[in-house]
């Protein structure tokens, strides 16, 4: 079916080369509509693909991140972290061809470590890293048990770490050192951060990689995030004047 809008040339008119994503709403989007939330995560896992393929072959964006499940999140229901873990295992054993075919490589960023974490689950999720690890065409990475404060806290640990052994010294740290620290290492920072569902917080996301980014705040649920709102998100967002702490005329 023909899109029924103009797509706009974003990297000819404000080069982007990563997106984020923090996809809220899947549980009102069920409500709404009388559902169970487990199907409302259904849905919103469902609408993963289209976003992801539109950002890399529509506009030519190199890494999209999708805020999946955060640190927080072990305070829900134990039912319902069970159905995410269950979606994001089936996400991964679907969509492995899509990424390889893509030659888009996958990283899952946060504390993989963390033993309420089931074995199924992590070895799913290496197998994807493993398996795509030689694709150089897009990065996706995948926000999983992830916390912008335990980020920054994990880096710094890491470089402490490093200057009692002596790898490094105190007057080497500066802003490219600690960011190889990070958990997103070697990717750029966000330029375009979208969250749906209509709150307005970036709710311990990305809390170093977003100092310059640009915000957009849709009410939106994200079952019903459209490739032509990703369009309108992206045509905003080359209306923003990015002076990064400069002055532009």
């Amino acid at each position: 079916m023909a899109k029924k809008f103009e797509k706009i040339d974003i990297q000819s008119i404000a080069p982007i080369s990563h997106i984020a994503f923090i996809m809220d709403g899947n549980g009102r989007w069920a409500k709404k509509r009388l559902l169970p939330r487990s199907l409302g995560h259904k849905a919103g896992v469902e609408r993963i693909h289209e976003i992801i393929d539109s950002c890399f072959e529509d506009y030519g964006i190199k890494a999209a991140s999708l805020f999946c499940f955060s640190t927080e999140n072990w305070n829900r229901p134990e039912k319902e972290i069970k159905t995410l873990f269950r979606l994001l295992e089936e996400f991964f054993e679907k969509e492995i061809d899509y990424f390889m075919k893509k030659k888009t490589q996958i990283r899952v960023l946060g504390d993989l470590e963390d033993p309420r974490i089931p074995d199924g689950v992590r070895k799913t999720i290496q197998k994807a890293i493993d398996t795509t690890s030689v694709n150089q065409a897009h990065v996706f990475n995948v926000l999983f048990n992830y916390g912008g404060r335990d980020d920054i806290l994990h880096a710094c640990k890491q470089v402490v770490k490093e200057v009692q052994e002596g790898h490094i010294q105190e007057k080497d740290i500066d802003d490219s050192l600690f960011q190889k620290y990070l958990y997103t290492k070697e990717l750029s920072n966000i330029d375009l951060l979208i969250r749906t569902s209509g709150e307005e917080r970036i709710s311990n996301c990305f809390l170093y990689q977003l100092a310059y980014a640009e915000l957009i705040f849709t009410p939106t649920y994200w079952p019903d995030f459209s490739i032509s709102e990703l369009n309108s998100c992206l045509v905003e967002y080359s209306h923003r004047n990015r002076r990064f702490g400069a002055i532009k005329e």
